[in-house]
C-alpha cells in the first residue's frame, strides 16, 4: 500500500549526512540534548516564598525556581475550582525556555503534584502525535501542506476500509494543513501510509524528543512512540490513535521547537541555586536543538493556526459572534482520546480510572502567532461527564499570562517615567517649587513685604 521508492530513501540518508556535516545532530545523541544537568530538585518540596517558588537541591542547597506566582497561582487555582479527576498546565518562556508555570493536581489523589502529572508521560500522545507526522509528511515524505487525501470515512475511528482508496465512494477531500488543524484522522492516516515508513516516522519522533531522554533538573519521563510494522496499526499510531505517550512538558516543548522556527529549547527551571553552606552554585543551562528546519516550522505553525481559527479548538477561543476571546492571535493542536484498557495502552496515573473510564483531553501552542513569547501544555482527564477541556484552561492561562505582561510593562513604564516635582498642597505641576518662593507668595498674600 505504500509508494515507498528508493528516491526518498536516498534523499533522506542525503540530507541526514548533510546535517551531521553542518554541525546539526539528531535526537538520542548527548550532542543533541546537551550535558546532563548537574542539579537534581526536588519538586515535591517546593514551596513558594517571598522571592518566588525554591525547591531543596539533593545533597544539599537550595534552588531558585523561574516560575512565576502569578501565573503559578492561575494554574493551581483552575485546576482546583475545576474539580478535574486529573490535570496539568505547563507554560514555557521562548525563545529561553524557562519555565513559568508546571502544575499538576488530582481531585482522586491529592498528593499528587507536578512531579506525577506535569513531568511523567501517564497520557497518550493522542492527535498531539499529528504535529510529529506533519513534520515527517513534509520533510522525509516530501509532501506539501496543501496535499490532499479523499476519504468517505474514518474521521474518528480507523478501520481497514476506510485506508482503501475507493473513487466511487470517497467523495470529500482534505488537505494536510486543514487536516491538522480539524483533525481528520483518515486524512492523515492515508496521506502518512502512502509517504512514510515506520523507520521514517519513526526518526522524526526521535527528533522530536520520543524515546529521548530530555535533560531536566528533576525525572522528567520519557515518552514513548512505538511505529508498528502492520499498516493498519501504523496508519492509526500517525494519526495519534495509541502507541504513543506524551508528558506536559515535554508537549509544551513541542509546541515550543514550532514557535521557535524550529529548534526545541532546552527546558531551565532553576534561576538561582546554592549549597548547603549558601555559596552560589553553577546552574546548568541545557542547549536548545534543532528538530526541524524553519521552514517546515513555518508550515507547521499554520496548520496549528487553522486549530484556532477553523479547527477544534475555534469554539473556545471565540464567542458566538465570532469575535475573538484574547487580543492576540493562538496556534495549538488538539487532542481526544478514551482510555480503552487494552494491552500497550499507556498507563494509567496512579490513582486509576474514574467509574473504568478516562477522557484524555489535550491542547498544546503557543501565542502571540506573530511574534511567539510562550508555548503551553494543557491536559485534563475527565470522567464520561467532563467539567472542562483543555482549550478552556489554556485559555485561561493565557488570560493570566497576558494580564501578567500588562502589569510588568505598565510598572516597567511607570518607573522610567521623568520624576516631576509636588506643589505643597500635594500636586504635580512638572514644575520646580523652592520653598523660598512658597514662602514669598505666602507673605504677599498676607500683606507683608517681599524679601
Amino acid at each position: 500500500m505504500r509508494s515507498l521508492g528508493p528516491t526518498r530513501t536516498i534523499v533522506e540518508h542525503f540530507v541526514a549526512s548533510l546535517m551531521v556535516l553542518c554541525g546539526f545532530a539528531f535526537a538520542g545523541t548527548r550532542a543533541a540534548h546537551g550535558q546532563s544537568p548537574s542539579l537534581e530538585v526536588d519538586l515535591r518540596a517546593m514551596k513558594a516564598g517571598k522571592d518566588g517558588f525554591a525547591a531543596p537541591i539533593a545533597g544539599g542547597g537550595r534552588a531558585r525556581l523561574t516560575l512565576v506566582p502569578d501565573l503559578q497561582e492561575a494554574a493551581e487555582r483552575h485546576l482546583a475550582d475545576s474539580e478535574i479527576p486529573y490535570g496539568a498546565v505547563v507554560m514555557i518562556s521562548i525563545p529561553d525556555g524557562k519555565i513559568l508555570t508546571l502544575a499538576g493536581r488530582s481531585e482522586l489523589d491529592p498528593r499528587m503534584g507536578p512531579v506525577d502529572l506535569a513531568l511523567k508521560a501517564w497520557a497518550p500522545a493522542a492527535s498531539i502525535f499529528k504535529i510529529v507526522t506533519a513534520a515527517a509528511l513534509v520533510t522525509a515524505g516530501g509532501i506539501s501542506p496543501d496535499a490532499k487525501a479523499c476519504y468517505a470515512g474514518g474521521l474518528h475511528g480507523i478501520g481497514p476500509q476506510d485506508l482503501r482508496d475507493n473513487p466511487r465512494l470517497d467523495k470529500r477531500c482534505e488537505s494536510l494543513k486543514v487536516a491538522v488543524g480539524r483533525s481528520q484522522n483518515v486524512v492523515v492516516a492515508k496521506l502518512a501510509l502512502k509517504h512514510l515508513s515506520p523507520s521514517s516516522l519513526g526518526r522524526t519522533a526521535r527528533d522530536f524528543g520520543f524515546g529521548q531522554r530530555i535533560p531536566f533538573v528533576a525525572d522528567l519521563e520519557v515518552s514513548a512512540a512505538k511505529m508498528p510494522s502492520d499498516d493498519l496499526e501504523f496508519a492509526r499510531a500517525a494519526a495519534g490513535f495509541f502507541h504513543s505517550s506524551l508528558s506536559p512538558l515535554h508537549g509544551a516543548l513541542i509546541a515550543a521547537t514550532v514557535a521557535n522556527g524550529g529548534l526545541m529549547p532546552g527546558p531551565i527551571l532553576v534561576r538561582r541555586a546554592t549549597d548547603g553552606s549558601g555559596r552560589p552554585r553553577p546552574i546548568p543551562t541545557p542547549r536548545g536543538r534543532r528538530v526541524v528546519g524553519p521552514k517546515t516550522a513555518r508550515a507547521l505553525g499554520a496548520m496549528m493556526e487553522t486549530t484556532v481559527t477553523l479547527g477544534t479548538a475555534r469554539s473556545s477561543f471565540r464567542d458566538r459572534r465570532g469575535r475573538k476571546f484574547l487580543p492576540f492571535a493562538v496556534a495549538g493542536k488538539t487532542g481526544s482520546l478514551n482510555y480503552r484498557g487494552r494491552k500497550g495502552d499507556p498507563p494509567m496515573p496512579r490513582a486509576g480510572l474514574v467509574s473504568n473510564y478516562l477522557q484524555y483531553n489535550w491542547f498544546v501552542g503557543y501565542a502571540p502567532c506573530e511574534k511567539p513569547k510562550v508555548a503551553f501544555a494543557t491536559i485534563v482527564a475527565n470522567p464520561a461527564k467532563w467539567r472542562i477541556k483543555a482549550t478552556y484552561l489554556a485559555r485561561r492561562m493565557l488570560e493570566a499570562w497576558w494580564a501578567k505582561e500588562k502589569s510588568d510593562k505598565a510598572k516597567a513604564s511607570a518607573a522610567k517615567a521623568p520624576q516631576t516635582a509636588s506643589s505643597p498642597d500635594g500636586r504635580r505641576d512638572g514644575r520646580t517649587v523652592s520653598a523660598a518662593s512658597t514662602s514669598n507668595r505666602s507673605a504677599s498674600r498676607d500683606g507683608l513685604p517681599k524679601i
